[in-house]
């Protein structure tokens, strides 16, 4: 009784089917891809985790580089109009948040999982696959989802989101880039075009990391940023980037870059996020229900960095109430009081305050001001990166 399948080995399949292996359970991982083909594609995405994200991942024995990955103590905020800084200020996280390149991520905890004895099968079922499969598992879970297998969840009617990507985006992972003398990450804003967020991370092979600066451009469509092709190599989009950085941004911000040099042959990606919230139970053709998680569910734009960390409290959560039900039954009602802790203690949050951002009201606006001449509201709004729900704390935020 009580087998699992978990179709993903992201941020949210992976650390569930470890503490679900860990646990004592009978688990299934679905992934598309080996740990060696993960290694050898591009970047996925960019990711912060902050400290109550990398304390989830200690707890559950994935923390492999807390003592390793450089400490982002912060963020440095910069508006830059006509390339003169118009606000400026400096916030600090109460404690540390760190970034790993997920393919870095992936591929160990994907080997830990089969050097553990789970059960990891390579494949990428279609909707009619997987529905035939569900029927030999007592529950499925689905972190990551194809376009067709996302539409058997319906779209949460109580949320309005955009039908089109908030951002153009681009990825880069540099060598050469001359580090934060404090240890903060950057926030740039750019009005009218767009933001360049840029933060230390590790980046390289398992046993082989390396210091690297995580690079993203969240360009308006049609602004300044919106330059990135994605049919152009990663020298090349290397290259725009610096050019960007010297024609928009003061010498004392773009100097940090001259240097940089993509990582490797997958140091870059380009692309877009439509954001999505979705009701957390699925239902497959046969009728059978299936419980949505991570990005299935809850889809941001990266630009507030909320979704690895979204994705790894989700898998805590879910794990937790697997394990506190160990013989099931999972049926519908199970599954939607399984997710509605992880809904609206973390993801609703995360979205709200992802949408505030990237289109800060005035309240926000009035906020950023403020924090110039305030260290400690300074310290405070940083602080919401680690923990969204807490924008409530300032009037007139829309949390």
């Amino acid at each position: 009784m009580g087998q699992i399948q978990v179709l993903g080995a992201g941020e949210c399949g992976l650390p569930l089917a470890h503490r679900l292996l860990r646990g004592g359970k009978s688990v299934t991982l679905v992934a598309d891809r080996d740990a060696d083909a993960v290694l050898a594609g591009t970047v996925t995405s960019t990711q912060v985790k902050f400290s109550p994200t990398l304390d989830l991942e200690s707890d559950a024995g994935l923390g492999f580089w807390q003592s390793t990955a450089p400490n982002i103590e912060g963020i440095r905020l910069s508006m830059v109009v006509d390339r003169t800084v118009v606000v400026g200020w400096s916030g600090h996280l109460t404690r540390p948040a760190q970034s790993v390149d997920q393919r870095t991520v992936f591929a160990r905890w994907l080997s830990e999982f089969v050097a553990e004895g789970g059960d990891l099968r390579i494949a990428d079922p279609s909707v009619a696959e997987l529905d035939r499969r569900a029927a030999d598992y007592d529950l499925t879970v689905v972190t990551r989802a194809s376009r067709e297998l996302a539409a058997c969840f319906e779209a949460d009617p109580t949320w309005t989101v955009p039908a089109e990507p908030l951002r153009r985006l681009a990825v880069l992972y540099l060598d050469g880039v001359q580090p934060d003398p404090d240890n903060l990450g950057t926030y740039i804003s750019l009005p009218g075009h767009g933001e360049v967020i840029s933060y230390p991370g590790l980046t390289g092979r398992p046993g082989q990391e390396r210091r690297c600066e995580m690079v993203l451009f969240e360009a308006r469509s049609g602004g300044a940023l919106d330059v990135f092709d994605s049919h152009s190599t990663p020298t090349e989009r290397v290259r725009q980037a610096k050019e960007l950085l010297d024609h928009l941004l003061p010498a004392e911000l773009a100097d940090r870059y001259r240097a940089a040099e993509p990582t490797d042959a997958g140091a870059t990606l380009v692309g877009a996020v439509t954001p999505a919230m979705r009701k957390p139970v699925g239902t497959l053709p046969s009728g059978t229900p299936v419980l949505g998680g991570g990005d299935v569910v809850c889809r941001m734009d990266p630009g507030g960095a909320q979704g690895a960390n979204n994705a790894v409290q989700c898998a805590i959560r879910y794990s937790e109430a697997i394990l506190h039900n160990p013989g099931g039954p999972y049926d519908r009602a199970w599954m939607e009081w399984a997710a509605a802790p992880w809904l609206t203690g973390v993801a609703h949050p995360a979205a709200l305050w992802t949408a505030t951002v990237l289109d800060p009201p005035p309240a926000m606006q009035e906020l950023m001001l403020a924090a110039q001449h305030d260290p400690t509201l300074a310290d405070a709004f940083t602080d919401t990166f680690a923990r969204p729900a807490n924008m409530a704390q300032f009037a007139g935020s829309p949390t």
